[in-house]
């Protein structure tokens, strides 16, 4: 079962396409029928797609896992002064609505300090994290899914599951992709 599990993450974090161009050729096709390999620590798998994000995927350092949370952390406290800490010197964050925010650290902090500013209350909890390396790469990664619920200063009220993909660079969130689930409907 462990396995399964961590071939679905090794599927997953490779079938993202991370925002930079680092594909080759030969991966940068649109040939679909064709197989490309996968390496694992357990197995090689054959694959019927090619990934525009390839590599070797290994369990990352949970370090970086805390290093999410901290700043997940501090955004559910509003401790906004806080959060840039855990920012590399320029962020892409790509939202579940399809929104983007791109730039510098400095303003990064000031869009979504005045974001937060909108927002009442927080409340957030994990369902589960995992950190995830891209050997061949040198990425490192964090997939986290969480139970988040806002509630903004204007009545607006969002409550949703949420998984999000953090690239860390020596430490620092440089990247976040979002994707949201409506919460099930209770019978």
């Amino acid at each position: 079962m462990k396995k399964l599990f961590f071939l679905s993450f090794v599927v997953f974090l490779f079938s993202c396409n991370n925002g930079e161009n680092k594909t080759t050729d030969a991966t940068n096709t649109n040939d679909t029928t064709g197989t490309s390999e996968v390496k694992s620590p357990q197995n090689a798998v054959d694959l019927p797609y090619k990934f525009s994000y390839g590599g070797t995927a290994a369990i990352g350092n949970p370090e970086n896992i805390k290093t999410v949370m901290d700043f997940n952390h501090d955004w559910a406290s509003g401790n906004t002064d806080n959060i840039g800490s855990y920012f590399a010197d320029s962020l892409t964050a790509v939202f579940a609505d399809g929104s983007e925010i791109n730039g510098s650290r400095d303003s990064v902090m000031a869009k979504v300090t005045e974001w937060r500013k909108t927002i009442s209350d927080i409340q957030l909890s994990y369902i589960t994290a995992v950190a995830v390396d891209n050997k061949d790469k040198g990425d490192q990664w964090v997939f986290q899914w969480i139970d988040e619920a806002d509630n903004y200063k204007d009545g607006k009220k969002v409550h949703h599951i949420l998984h999000e993909d953090y690239r860390l660079v020596n430490g620092k969130i440089r990247y976040v992709y979002q994707y949201s689930q409506a919460v099930p409907v209770k019978n």
